[in-house]
């Protein structure tokens, strides 16, 4: 876990500080591979415009419905009313790693960390009156240590703990009213990046897994690491970076199998590239901005 959150402050340096590159367009082209399945590989196809004067690193995203849409930005909150075709702003100085709307249509936010050299803390933000004002509940670590919100939107708030555990909030004193539901189990330390029955090996081969047999169904040849894999529907998404061989200029990753014949892959701005997948989206983030995949091209929300 600690491991975890080192990643997370390299990132977070990163997306603040690093100069972006360009997105990279390559030409279609055919590969076979010692697979099931021929992939057509299509690259670098954007509809981006990179911003050099400012920041747009969106670090969590959630739908409350198809096209109201909350993004945190660290010490900054934006929403969207239109499918984020514009974005207004949330006023506040707190730090948000994860917000969510609750079922009482509360807006509770979660700043936590876990110390390496300084302390831990846990914070949670609650405004009833969404984001005019703010209450702050700061937990002692000791007892009681939030890490992250697991519920979706319009649900009954779920949290899950440093310890795996996970509560839900039941009550009006979010310091104390919190009910044990169940403990989430450790997942054993592997090399591979698995999101059952796919996964990504260590040398970039992503593959698909049944009772009987491993098929190998692509070999993610512009990755130079994996950070996340999901599955929506009938895709599955993989995000991590990648490095450009002729300059050195390390890149976003992002990827898409589609009907596990279908391999899509593209370069966005930056050091690295997540993804997060809500109710009705999977969106992409890097240090540009935010992203979403319309009509087989990448399409820049922020």
């Amino acid at each position: 876990m600690k491991r975890q959150y080192r990643v997370y402050l390299v990132i977070l340096f990163f997306a603040i500080s690093c100069k972006k590159n360009a997105i990279n367009e390559l030409e279609v082209k055919k590969e076979t591979f010692k697979s099931t399945t021929d992939i057509v590989k299509t690259i670098g196809d954007t509809t981006a415009k990179l911003s050099k004067k400012e920041n747009r690193y969106v670090n969590n995203i959630i739908d409350i419905s198809k096209d109201s849409v909350i993004a945190c930005r660290y010490f900054e909150l934006m929403y969207s009313i239109n499918g984020a075709k514009t974005w207004k702003n949330i006023k506040t100085s707190l730090m948000f790693k994860d917000i969510t709307f609750t079922d009482k249509k509360i807006l509770v936010g979660i700043d936590s960390w876990i110390g390496i050299h300084e302390s831990d803390y846990s914070r949670m933000h609650i405004s009833k009156d969404f984001g005019n004002s703010w209450e702050t509940i700061t937990f002692d670590t000791r007892i009681f240590f939030p890490m992250e919100i697991i519920s979706n939107p319009k649900e009954q708030l779920c949290i899950r703990t440093y310890e795996n555990k996970v509560y839900k909030f039941q009550g009006t004193d979010y310091m104390k009213d919190w009910v044990y539901v169940k403990t989430i189990p450790e997942t054993e330390y592997r090399r591979d990046v698995v999101n059952y029955p796919y996964g990504v090996s260590d040398n970039l081969k992503l593959y698909k897994k049944n009772k009987t047999k491993t098929d190998t169904l692509a070999y993610l040849d512009l990755c130079s690491e994996v950070s996340e894999i999901l599955q929506k529907d009938n895709i599955v998404h993989i995000s991590g970076n990648g490095t450009d061989g002729k300059t050195g200029m390390q890149y976003g990753y992002y990827g898409q199998l589609i009907d596990d014949k279908i391999l899509k892959q593209y370069k966005l701005p930056g050091w690295f590239a997540n993804i997060k997948k809500t109710k009705f989206n999977v969106y992409i983030m890097c240090e540009d901005g935010l992203y979403i995949v319309k009509d087989g091209k990448i399409k820049q929300l922020y």
